[in-house]
């Protein structure tokens, strides 16, 4: 019983920043005396619950020098291990401790609950079609974290895409938030130097430096961060990441392609109706079948590769299409147009 009244009070200070102890008393229907045992119980297993004296007086949970043990229901510590064994690789170094961490939860459940963890058996499949993200360096990632949050103006070297081609720039950013998006990390900032936002991708940001500058509040254009980061035209993966690279003019709307394409993506607005996209993937076949499920015309821009495999793509289809249900028994459409791929046009749809 008082395992769990504890857990009950620890969660009470845990979501709210002030009680006074006749509150407390009252939520949990005990006196304030039993109160004022629980805390120090709490006390003794390294939680920093502070209080003040008088009329007005109150306790508070806060931060401590020390990680305290950690108590948490049965259901949440289910969710803590499942979590663990599903949670996506996309921070270097992170899968031992991951393992060790699993294991350490493991080994403090009950037996009631290490058997209904045991039930589910996870294993991991790769997925061909998963533009898996690349790596980033956990120290580049407190880094940028504490600079966010210190307000500490950073610079580092970028890279950016320019059509097939990348280059380096210095950038001197305002911090504000990270942002995971399909498994791809992205710094939301400031430049002061081009005095615009955009959301950076940590994989390619190199040479991260501090100052000695503190920098003030600023409003995002977007109060929709995902909206924002989908909507960076060089928001993909750079052509080195793939094997297959290749670009394509693509009849859809940029606002479209921004929501819909996948985070390996990058393009660029050529009209209202007219996209340029850039990507990606492990063969010239599979990055064609991405390309297609917009389901738009689109022309092949380069390489001769993406060209000649988008021809052997047409090539192969060779459906007969079956007519309306009241046309007479085995009478066909004619066979699907497979000439859209020609020489000198490279275009499909």
């Amino acid at each position: 019983m008082i395992a769990n009244r504890t857990l009950e009070l620890l969660s009470l200070l845990q979501t709210k920043k002030e009680w006074t102890g006749e509150g407390l008393a009252q939520r949990l229907g005990v006196s304030p005396r039993t109160v004022r045992r629980d805390i120090n119980r709490l006390r003794e297993l390294g939680y920093p619950v502070t209080a003040t004296k008088g009329p007005s007086g109150y306790y508070r949970l806060s931060r401590g020098a020390r990680l305290p043990p950690l108590i948490v229901d049965d259901e949440q510590a289910l969710a803590i291990a499942l979590s663990l064994q599903t949670a996506p690789a996309s921070v270097t170094g992170m899968g031992d401790a991951t393992k060790r961490a699993l294991n350490s939860i493991k080994e403090l459940l009950p037996p009631h609950l290490a058997h209904r963890l045991a039930t589910f058996s996870i294993e991991h499949i790769e997925n061909a079609w998963e533009l898996a993200p690349p790596q980033i360096d956990p120290a580049l990632l407190a880094q940028l974290s504490t600079a966010a949050q210190q307000r500490d103006l950073v610079r580092f070297s970028y890279r950016s895409i320019n059509h097939d081609s990348m280059e380096d720039s210095e950038v001197l950013a305002e911090p504000h938030r990270l942002v995971v998006w399909s498994g791809r990390w992205y710094l939301v900032a400031y430049d002061q130097q081009r005095c615009s936002w955009h959301a950076y991708r940590l994989d390619r940001i190199r040479s991260l430096a501090p100052t000695a500058w503190r920098f003030g509040e600023r409003e995002v254009p977007d109060e929709d961060i995902t909206r924002f980061v989908q909507s960076q035209p060089d928001r993909g993966d750079t052509p080195d990441t793939w094997p297959c690279w290749g670009t394509v003019l693509m009849e859809c709307p940029a606002t479209l392609v921004a929501k819909w394409a996948p985070g390996a993506a990058s393009f660029e607005a050529i009209d209202d109706r007219i996209t340029r996209i850039q990507m990606g993937a492990w063969s010239w076949s599979a990055l064609l079948g991405f390309l297609i499920t917009f389901s738009c015309r689109f022309t092949v821009e380069g390489p001769p590769e993406l060209v000649e495999a988008a021809r052997r793509v047409m090539g192969r289809i060779d459906v007969d299409i079956p007519g309306p249900t009241d046309a007479p028994r085995g009478q066909r459409q004619p066979p699907l147009d497979r000439g859209r791929v020609k020489s000198g046009d490279t275009s499909a749809g």
